[in-house]
């Protein structure tokens, strides 16, 4: 995920995101949390999750698939919401968990600036 995420901000001229593994831990919960219940939701408590790091602006995306990781991204390039926090330029770091359960791959991007 990171490598496409990467991959679609270079085609538009924005610098890649660095990982960041303990917030990817944070995000991976979340998407375990996710495919337990069958639905998709945000973190609810962002703010205790990014408290270790110094945080201007921060932003989620969640999102399944039945498919492919590539097929989650697209959707997130043709959704306005998801597009804008991808290619959004104060964004710095990201943590993702991706999570296959139930036939289905669970994804959480954080990312913060």
């Amino acid at each position: 995920m990171l490598v496409l995420t990467n991959r679609a901000r270079r085609h538009h001229d924005v610098h890649a995101l660095k990982l960041n593994l303990r917030l990817s831990r944070s995000s991976r919960h979340h998407s375990v949390r996710m495919a337990r219940r069958h639905r998709l939701f945000h973190t609810s408590n962002m703010d205790r999750v990014l408290r270790h790091w110094h945080v201007r602006t921060w932003g989620e995306n969640v999102g399944e698939t039945p498919t492919t990781l590539r097929a989650l991204q697209r959707a997130f390039m043709r959704s306005p919401l998801h597009r804008s926090n991808l290619l959004n330029r104060r964004f710095r770091h990201v943590g993702i968990g991706v999570v296959r359960a139930g036939g289905k791959l669970w994804v959480t991007l954080d990312f913060y600036g």
